[in-house]
């Protein structure tokens, strides 16, 4: 199977004309879905191969959103990040191959007629990087890509599980809403270090994230934290964060 995306056209279509379709999504009216999607000129099929996933649909969001990040990403690790920024990518993906998912990750969203997150959902209300950790599906592949570690043959998704174990999307916008986190070598070096601060004893809290975040803001003014490695950024939050919470901790080094 390749995948799908739709026509530019189409994006603005549904985008813009969302109040005058929104009973469709109210409803899950797949006989208009399907007719609306087999016009000319609205559906594309890229070069992109894709086995379609089977994804995780427990009742429980907080237990299928961490299992779907492994399982989409897995599906589509092939993805360029140039691709997989894309928003006709995301949305077509939501609206045809994986609808079934999507209207089962919105079903509380639907039943309250919560427009505006409706939105978010499917589509890129506000910029590019805050809306890539907001869309349903775009922010599991995203998730999996950042934190997805090579290196441990063992479990490469160790981190993903770290970030994931609770408050998965506040914790995922939160972490990676900084410029400097948007790139993965320093995203890991400081999920590695408040992991194992937590390893250590430390209950991890929207603070510490908050701290790392304008630590790395304050550094990044003097020098060029690219070229930093996993470690490097690990050693430099660690030694802040115990510093500004007076952690007094004797290692925190358990993940090499």
């Amino acid at each position: 199977m390749k995948l799908q995306f739709i026509s530019e056209e189409t994006l603005a279509d549904l985008r813009n004309n969302f109040e005058d379709y929104k009973q469709y999504y109210y409803n899950r009216d797949d006989d208009w879905f399907n007719q609306y999607f087999s016009e000319p000129g609205r559906v594309l099929e890229s070069k992109i191969d894709f086995v379609l996933p089977q994804l995780n649909m427990d009742k429980d969001y907080a237990i299928s959103d961490r299992e779907n990040v492994k399982i989409l990403y897995e599906s589509l690790d092939h993805l360029t990040e140039s691709q997989a920024t894309q928003e006709r990518l995301w949305a077509g993906l939501a609206h045809l191959q994986l609808r079934d998912f999507a209207f089962y990750r919105m079903r509380e969203d639907i039943e309250l007629k919560n427009d505006k997150r409706i939105n978010t959902s499917l589509f890129y209300p506000y910029g590019i990087k805050r809306s890539l950790f907001v869309h349903i599906l775009a922010r599991l592949w995203w998730v999996g890509y950042m934190t997805y570690d090579q290196k441990n043959n063992e479990n490469p998704y160790w981190l993903t599980d770290f970030l994931t174990e609770r408050a998965f999307s506040s914790r995922s916008l939160l972490h990676f809403s900084n410029d400097f986190t948007a790139n993965k070598t320093i995203s890991q070096g400081v999920l590695k270090t408040l992991y194992n601060l937590q390893q250590n004893g430390l209950e991890i809290k929207r603070e510490h994230f908050v701290e790392a975040n304008k630590h790395l803001n304050v550094v990044g003014g003097a020098m060029i934290l690219d070229l930093l490695t996993v470690d490097d950024v690990e050693d430099m939050i660690t030694a802040h964060l115990e510093k500004q919470f007076n952690l007094g901790l004797k290692s925190a080094s358990f993940s090499s």
